[in-house]
C-alpha cells in the first residue's frame, strides 16, 4: 500500500475514534448509566447508601444522591498484586455499613471488561481481610473458603486459589497497624461477615419479573437478605455496559463504556460536580460538541471569577478547601491552582497562624510594594513549586524535607500558647501536604500525637501507624498520599 495512502488512512481511523469518544458522546454514555443506576439497581437496593468509588464513580452519581465516597483502587486487584492497601483503608465506611446493613459502591470500567478489578478483586479481598480478622475471635483457623468471595464469571479459579492464599498474610499486615481488632469488627457486624454481590447491566438479580398471562412487567420488588444467610449484603454496581467502540449508536449518540474514565484528558477542565449542577445544558443531547466546548470553557472561565471573588471575601475554609485540625500545631487545608495570595488573605492566615507552607506550582504571593517587609522575603508564607499527583515532584521532596523542618523548628521550641499553628496545603490536600504532616508526626509526635521533645524510634510500621490515625481522623477526605511521596518521607526519616 502506498506510505500516503497508508497515513491518510490511519488519520481517518484516529478521527473517527476521537469522535466516538466525544465530549457529547461522553456525557451522554454517563447519563445512559446513571439511568441503570436510578431505574435498575436503587429500586432493587432501596435501603442503602450509594458510595461512589473515586474518580471514576463520582461521574454517575449526583452529589445530592451520596454523603460518602469510597477509593478503592483497581491496581489492588491486579494478577500478582493483590493487596489490601494500609493507604486507602476506607475504614470511613465502616459505621454506615453498620447502620444501614449494607452499601452501594458505584464504579465504571472501559472496554474489554464486564467489571472493573476495584469491584471483582480490590473489595472483596478488603472484605475478606476484614471477615477473617473478625472471626479470629471465635475461630482458631478461619476456613477462606469461608469470607472470600469472587465473581466466578470474570475471576478464574486459578487465580481465586492464588487470592486465597494470601489473605492471611493481608491479615497480619492489617493486625501489625494495631487499629482495629476482632472485638471491635464483631461489635460492629455482630459476626455478619461482609458479603459482595456484583450487580451490572445484564445481572440475572435485576431481571424484569414479566405476568405470564398479560405479558406486563411487575413492579420491582426490593431484594431483602435471606433470614438464612448472616451476611452484610456489600453491593458492588458496575454502571456501563460492555461495548465496542464506536459500534452502538442505538440512543442517538456513540455509547462509551466507561465514559467518565481519566477525565482530565477529555473533560476540559470539567468536573463531576460541575456537570451535575449543570445538567440541564450539558445533558442536552440537541447541543454539538462544540456548543458544549464553548459552555464548559464560559464554566471554567466563570469558576476562576468565583476564586478570585472568594480569594477576596470568603472565609479562609472556603479558601483553602474546609481546613482539618490535626494537632494543636498542625492543620492541614487545599489549596486552589492558579491563586493568587494578596494582601488581604494574607492578614487573614496571619490571625490564624504562625506559618503557611504551599505545595504548587501555580500559586503565587502577590507583592506589595508599599511594604517591604510584606515583599519577597517575608518567611511566613512559603511555597515549593511541587504538584501533588506528580511522581517527579513526589520524589523531588525527599531533597526539600530538611529545608521545610528547619522552617517549622521554631513552632515546636519554647511553645507557649501565644504560639499560632502551622498550615500545610498541596492542590489536592491528599499527598504532597498528607506526606509533610507524616513527617511531622513521626519526629515530633508520640504515636498518641502527643508531643515530644525525644526523637522517637522510627520504623516503616511507625510511618504506617501515624498514616492510618490520620485516615481515621480525616474523615470526611479521602487521604491517599502516593507511593513516590511516602518514599520520600521513608527516605527522609530512615
Amino acid at each position: 500500500m502506498d506510505e500516503n495512502i497508508y497515513l491518510s488512512l490511519s488519520q481517518i481511523n484516529k478521527d473517527i475514534r476521537k469522535e466516538n469518544k466525544s465530549v457529547r458522546n461522553r456525557l451522554q454514555s454517563i447519563l445512559l448509566d446513571n439511568k441503570f443506576l436510578q431505574d435498575r439497581v436503587i429500586p432493587i437496593f432501596p435501603h442503602y447508601p450509594l458510595i461512589p468509588n473515586e474518580r471514576c464513580g463520582l461521574w454517575y452519581c449526583n452529589p445530592s444522591s451520596f454523603k460518602q465516597t469510597s477509593y478503592f483502587k483497581s491496581t489492588d486487584g491486579h494478577v500478582n498484586q493483590w493487596d489490601f492497601s494500609t493507604r486507602r483503608l476506607n475504614f470511613h465506611l465502616l459505621e454506615t455499613i453498620r447502620d444501614n446493613k449494607g452499601i452501594i459502591i458505584v464504579d465504571s470500567t472501559r472496554r474489554g471488561k464486564k467489571i472493573p478489578d476495584a469491584l471483582s478483586k480490590t473489595v472483596p479481598i478488603w472484605c475478606a481481610v476484614l471477615n477473617t480478622l473478625m472471626l479470629q475471635e471465635t475461630e482458631k483457623n478461619v476456613a477462606i473458603d469461608k469470607v472470600l468471595y469472587l465473581p466466578p464469571e470474570t475471576v478464574p479459579k486459578s487465580e481465586y486459589d492464588m487470592i486465597k492464599r494470601k489473605i492471611p498474610e493481608l491479615v497480619a499486615k492489617l493486625q501489625k497497624l494495631n487499629i482495629i481488632d476482632s472485638k471491635k469488627l464483631n461489635e460492629l457486624f455482630m459476626g455478619k461477615l461482609l458479603r459482595p454481590i456484583w450487580v451490572h447491566p445484564g445481572s440475572s438479580l435485576l431481571d424484569h419479573s414479566v405476568d405470564y398471562f398479560t405479558g406486563e412487567v411487575q413492579e420491582y420488588e426490593a431484594w431483602e437478605t435471606p433470614e438464612d444467610q448472616n451476611i452484610i449484603p456489600i453491593i458492588l454496581c458496575t454502571v456501563s455496559y460492555q461495548a465496542q467502540d464506536g459500534m452502538d449508536k442505538r440512543y442517538g449518540f456513540t455509547y462509551v463504556q466507561g465514559a467518565a474514565d481519566d477525565h482530565e484528558l477529555w473533560s476540559f477542565g470539567l468536573d463531576s460536580n460541575m456537570f451535575w449542577a449543570h445538567i440541564e445544558y450539558l445533558g442536552d443531547a440537541s447541543y454539538s460538541d462544540d456548543q458544549l466546548h464553548d459552555y464548559i470553557m464560559d464554566l471554567a472561565a466563570a469558576k476562576l471569577r468565583n476564586q478570585c471573588y472568594i480569594q477576596d471575601k470568603g472565609s479562609l475554609d472556603e479558601v483553602f478547601g474546609n481546613i482539618d485540625k490535626i494537632t494543636n500545631e498542625i492543620s492541614l487545608g487545599k489549596v486552589s491552582s492558579g491563586l493568587t495570595i494578596n494582601k488581604n488573605l494574607k492578614q487573614k492566615l496571619k490571625s490564624e497562624y504562625g506559618k503557611v507552607i504551599i505545595f504548587s506550582n501555580s500559586v503565587t504571593v502577590a507583592e506589595d510594594t508599599d511594604d517591604e517587609e510584606e515583599s519577597g522575603t517575608d518567611p511566613f508564607i512559603s511555597i515549593y513549586k511541587l504538584q501533588s499527583g506528580d511522581k517527579k515532584s513526589s520524589k523531588a521532596l525527599r531533597s526539600t524535607f530538611p529545608r521545610i523542618h528547619g522552617e517549622i523548628q521554631s513552632l515546636f521550641t519554647n511553645r507557649d500558647e501565644k504560639i499560632k499553628p502551622m498550615l500545610i496545603c498541596c492542590n489536592t490536600g491528599t499527598d504532597m501536604s498528607i506526606g509533610v504532616i507524616l513527617s511531622i508526626l513521626c519526629t515530633k509526635y508520640t504515636e498518641e500525637w502527643m508531643l515530644t521533645s525525644e526523637l522517637p524510634d522510627i520504623s516503616k510500621l511507625i510511618v504506617r501507624k501515624h498514616l492510618t490515625k490520620l485516615i481515621s481522623h480525616l474523615k470526611g477526605r479521602n487521604v491517599n498520599p502516593s507511593r513516590a511521596t511516602l518514599n520520600s518521607v521513608n527516605s527522609f526519616l530512615m
